[in-house]
């Protein structure tokens, strides 16, 4: 579920957009930041915060399975038929254009700030995260243990942002066509790549789910 969202086409782009601003490592440090702030707070509120909420007989490992898996499965299937980051009419993109421009101006700037604040909202809680979250806090492991699922699903989510950081370090222009063309194949074919991927977990969940009642 991780890898999934790792290759959302917004969260690449936004990293090929830091790549290419003044001062990029900064920028692309700045925006991993933001973003695993973000993404660990929401992960420690859920796990230690509203977990005893979570604690009750109905809320069990198997019945968490079953229902993570099917609504993985529902997102595969929105994501392949084009309902989930499908292509709109032009009416909704021509009422947004002005947004889109002043969003696009800002984040041409140089501005760490931006960067920072584009990472805690591309880390804002999706249905994946929250999924992935249900299942950590059903398992019942120790604390120490949900605490390293949640911090590797993190670092396996910006994965796409944390290995151009890396390589940007040692070839910066070929870092930069290799992230637009990932970026151009991701548009063009990547959903369906994403949408098996998470079929598949969706059906693995569904199964285990099954096998524990």
């Amino acid at each position: 579920m991780a890898a999934a969202v790792s290759l959302e086409p917004f969260r690449i782009g936004m990293t090929v957009v830091m790549v290419n601003r003044p001062r990029p490592v900064l920028q692309l440090l700045s925006f991993l930041a933001g973003g695993f702030v973000m993404g660990t707070a929401v992960g420690l509120i859920v796990l230690f915060v509203l977990r005893p909420a979570l604690g009750s007989a109905h809320f069990t490992l198997p019945r968490v399975q079953l229902g993570v898996g099917a609504v993985v499965l529902v997102n595969a299937v929105l994501l392949a038929t084009g309902v989930l980051g499908g292509n709109r009419d032009g009416t909704a993109a021509g009422r947004w254009a002005p947004l889109v421009t002043r969003a696009r101006r800002l984040l041409e700037g140089r501005s760490l700030w931006t960067a920072g604040v584009a990472g805690l909202g591309i880390a804002l809680p999706s249905i994946d995260y929250l999924a992935a979250l249900a299942l950590i806090v059903a398992s019942g492991a120790a604390a120490a243990v949900q605490f390293s699922a949640l911090i590797v699903f993190n670092v396996v989510a910006f994965a796409l942002v944390e290995i151009p950081l890396l390589c940007y370090l040692v070839a910066p222009d070929r870092t930069r066509a290799a992230l637009s063309s990932l970026y151009e194949w991701v548009r063009a074919q990547g959903r369906r790549g994403v949408s098996l991927l998470l079929a598949v977990v969706g059906c693995v969940l569904v199964a285990v789910g099954f096998a524990g009642l």
